[in-house]
């Protein structure tokens, strides 16, 4: 008996503008391949208006990204190890910064710098904050 063949991709690929893609198209029910998926009367391939039960139509919804190995998102092991660096220079000296990004172990530098002592994060308002005046004032607050 002859059936309708059903498309399933079989290889990825790239095309001549290299645009990733499916090059390899088999149906579900048989061994038939080509290289564009079936067409059928009774299926409708562009997925415009089938409904909400279209897997073909839900896919096409799908927003794919890199997520956590995304280069805009994530560091470098490289700076990663030079602010942990920084941060554990940092500890050393008796700062404690309220994080361990570069900018936040510079504030606590800077505000230890004004205070005249080694600044604390967890009990210290934001280094950020602490200017000349703020810590004359902390200093003869006893903070």
């Amino acid at each position: 008996m002859e059936h309708i063949h059903i498309s399933k991709v079989l290889d990825w690929g790239f095309d001549e503008n290299y645009d990733f893609k499916a090059v390899k198209w088999g149906c579900a029910l048989c061994d038939e391949t080509q290289d564009k998926p079936f067409e059928s009367e009774e299926i409708e391939l562009n997925h415009i208006d089938c409904g909400d039960d279209c897997f073909g139509c839900k896919v096409k919804t799908l927003e794919l990204n890199t997520g956590d190995a995304n280069s805009k998102k994530t560091m470098s092991n490289k700076k990663f190890n030079s602010e942990l660096n920084a941060y554990r220079e940092a500890r050393s000296q008796g700062i404690q910064p309220s994080g361990t990004t570069r900018t936040k172990i510079e504030q606590a530098y800077k505000a230890s710098e004004n205070l005249g002592k080694a600044y604390k994060g967890e009990t210290m308002p934001d280094a950020s904050k602490i200017d000349k005046s703020l810590a004359k004032t902390m200093n003869e607050l006893g903070a």
